[in-house]
């Protein structure tokens, strides 16, 4: 079976050097068949640190592209997983200031069992000292991210970070998915792999305690239009208190 891991990274130079280390450390020890950074195009350092690093780099806007500019995180995911022949796809984020073999090996640990198709990973959010975050799902996760999958599956909002953009799918559901671009683009996936697949298809994996980057709450305004925009494109509405403008996001696929 080829697993293949993919890291979608646009300008993370810093965070690459410790995030290709232990994805070159996957493929070593076989915990995953092959690597890649998917790069959107950085003016860093990013793919010089993959490189120093020995982990394959895919220039995303060379990946199909009639598709045009890149559009984010969803967009090169993708184009990826239509570029990289595999049998399932781990994706991770690239800014996980304590990611380690651990971490990849509980993602694919549930690789194989029969009926799983989709693999959401599950962790205690914590800061750069290990100590748990005052907000366990994370800010947008609370505030908008469970109330909109409430409107879809209870099932779904009580993952413990259904927003989590750490996942394994079997690349057959995958492909047959459309990706939307921006930061719609975790809540429309779980949106789309529930229909498709139901909560039997779906398992959380326990990855422990997970350190990943905070943001002043200026800064993730645009974060949650675009969660909730995400989920209108599936058609899921009745947890916004009122309307309001939403930003415009794109279907690959």
């Amino acid at each position: 079976m080829h697993i293949a891991l993919f890291v979608p990274a646009l300008n993370e130079e810093t965070a690459l050097h410790r995030t290709c280390a232990v994805m070159r450390e996957a493929v070593e020890t076989g915990v995953v068949s092959s690597a890649y950074v998917l790069d959107g195009g950085s003016t860093d350092g990013s793919v010089a640190a993959a490189a120093s690093c020995g982990v394959d780099v895919l220039h995303v806007p060379s990946l199909m592209p009639s598709l045009g500019t890149v559009l984010g995180k969803g967009d090169s995911l993708f184009r990826a997983v239509h570029s990289v022949d595999a049998d399932w796809y781990v994706f991770l984020d690239a800014d996980l200031g304590n990611i380690s073999l651990d971490h990849v090996r509980a993602l694919v640990s549930p690789i194989g069992t029969p009926g799983v198709l989709f693999v959401k990973g599950g962790f205690v959010r914590v800061d750069e000292h290990d100590v748990p975050r005052e907000v366990p799902g994370g800010r947008v996760t609370e505030v908008v991210g469970r109330p909109l999958l409430a409107q879809v599956d209870a099932a779904l909002a009580a993952l413990s970070q259904p927003l989590s953009g750490q996942v394994a799918i079997a690349a057959p559901l995958a492909r047959s998915l459309q990706f939307v671009t921006g930061y719609g683009v975790e809540i429309a996936m779980l949106i789309d792999v529930y229909r498709a697949v139901g909560m039997t298809g779906i398992v959380e994996a326990d990855m422990g305690l997970v350190n990943n980057r905070w943001k002043p709450d200026g800064d993730l305004v645009g974060v949650m239009n675009e969660v909730t925009a995400g989920a209108a494109m599936r058609g899921v509405m009745d947890a916004c208190a009122e309307p309001f403008g939403l930003p415009v996001l794109v279907n690959r696929g």
